[in-house]
């Protein structure tokens, strides 16, 4: 078995998303899901506006996420249910075919633990991994 290079969720928020020209896109906001259970990520910019991308247009993940912007998506393979016989449907309950997820609100006792620090020079915020300031390059 092969050791595959995964990166947690948690590791993917508050990380700097550049595009293919090096120009900052924004900030990993969160992971979302589409309706056909795809990956995408949510991405803020600098002026607050959040942009959904699929995550098949992050091409590298590390310090910064690559993004390439005119990458396609490949569409949701489609899987074709095997024939199955006809039995009478009088008796099989029916599930509606897309409920939304429900959305509990998190109280501040369940939220998450802080994934960034703050530089002392400039204020910005970094990932804790980080060892320099993103920013102004000051070591934290």
């Amino acid at each position: 078995m092969s050791e595959q290079n995964l990166v947690k969720q948690e590791e993917l928020v508050g990380k700097i998303v550049v595009n293919m020209r090096a120009e900052k896109v924004g900030e990993v906001k969160g992971v979302a899901y589409d309706a056909n259970g795809r990956k995408e990520l949510i991405i803020s910019s600098a002026q607050g506006i959040d942009k959904i991308y699929p995550i098949d247009q992050a091409v590298a993940i590390d310090d910064v996420v690559l993004l390439d912007e005119n990458r396609i998506s490949l569409p949701f393979p489609k899987t074709q249910a095997p024939p199955t016989a006809q039995t009478p449907t009088s008796n099989v309950p029916t599930f509606p075919t897309s409920s939304p997820i429900p959305r509990f609100p998190t109280s501040p006792a369940q939220a998450p633990a802080a994934t960034t620090k703050a530089c002392q020079l400039c204020g910005r915020e970094n990932r804790l991994q980080s060892k320099f300031c993103v920013q102004c390059g000051k070591p934290l």
